[in-house]
């Protein structure tokens, strides 16, 4: 995983793919961090938007993932522009 992750698809991708890469199953995931296998498939498929917080850092720490908080670069006022106006 690299990159910042900003959206709840991006991160469970990001599992999806550390999970993978570990080559684990979502059952080994999900028992490793005391949840479901479906919190587990839920989560990566960017489902879980409202997940409980504890329950997604149980998830990351079982991958060996951690967390940083990164300051989004500024945009420049045209790009804020079209945020805001979509």
């Amino acid at each position: 995983m690299s990159g910042p992750i900003s959206d709840p698809k991006a991160l469970g991708a990001a599992i999806r793919q550390r999970r993978r890469t570990r080559g684990w199953t979502q059952a080994e995931v999900a028992e490793r961090a005391a949840v479901s296998r479906r919190f587990v498939s839920a989560l990566e498929t960017g489902d879980r938007t409202g997940a409980e917080l504890g329950r997604v850092f149980a998830v990351l720490r079982a991958l060996d993932v951690a967390v940083e908080l990164l300051d989004r670069p500024r945009s420049s006022f045209d790009e804020s522009l079209r945020e805001v106006l979509g």
